[in-house]
């Protein structure tokens, strides 16, 4: 498993409409709202790889504590 903070890049008015399309497509992915433009997201490794790629998004692998 993967985990990943994913930021939306686009217009804020936007982030909520992109995050559905996201929980949509990647249903086996768990998404945790830290703001309203950034979320923590674990998946399998594949998921995450594809979710990295996702346009209006900036991913970041979180670092294990």
């Amino acid at each position: 498993m993967t985990t990943l903070t994913l930021t939306f890049t686009g217009p804020a008015p936007d982030a909520r409409k992109a995050l559905g399309a996201l929980l949509q497509r990647f249903r086996a992915a768990y998404f945790v709202e830290r703001s309203t433009l950034e979320y923590a997201v674990t998946a399998d490794d594949a998921t995450a790889a594809e979710l990295a790629r996702q346009p209006s998004w900036q991913a970041q692998a979180d670092r294990p504590r």
